[in-house]
């Protein structure tokens, strides 16, 4: 073989394997199963703007909850009203506001996001896993309620989120 032939033949095989690599290796695309920052901002800044949501939307600041939020694809938040946050010992809010009670606050938290989108309208389950990995039941009756938190109605609705207002916090077992 001539010297021209067997470059000729390492640039081929070289050329095929850099290639192969390159079909070979998946193309990171952007997650689609992620909620858009846009809308997260959008929610954040709807319970942000109603007056009945400002203390649940102090402790998702306080929490740095947005950011867990925004990996889900889609999420039913409960959010209690001011008014439910007002039925605990103000020494029992107070507690779990405290900077070193952070952990004990994303848990209470977390025990109101759906990671998925529920309509309560027409669910047709008894239990739904919240985002803290643990059930709540629901009961239908006069009123529909999740644990022992009357859903009082509908707040808001896309295409991956929907937000419920809910009379009373929903604790979580530990």
């Amino acid at each position: 073989m001539k010297r021209r032939d067997i470059i000729l033949f390492i640039g081929i095989i070289v050329a095929s394997i850099i290639g192969t690599k390159t079909f070979a290796e998946p193309i990171e695309k952007p997650s689609s199963k992620e909620i858009g920052a846009e809308e997260v901002e959008r929610i954040i800044k709807v319970i942000k703007d109603n007056p009945e949501f400002s203390i649940f939307y102090n402790a998702i600041e306080q929490a740095n909850l947005s950011k867990e939020i925004a990996k889900l694809d889609k999420m039913t938040l409960m959010i209690p009203s001011n008014r439910a946050f007002r039925l605990l010992p103000e020494d029992v809010w107070e507690n779990f506001m405290d900077e070193d009670n952070k952990e004990a606050l994303v848990k209470l938290l977390n025990y109101h996001v759906i990671p998925r989108k529920v309509n309560f309208d027409n669910l047709e389950v008894d239990e739904l896993e919240t985002m803290q990995n643990q059930s709540v039941k629901i009961f239908r009756g006069t009123t529909l309620k999740v644990e022992n938190a009357v859903i009082q109605e509908k707040h808001e609705e896309s295409n991956d989120v929907v937000i419920y207002k809910i009379d009373r916090l929903i604790m979580p077992l530990n």
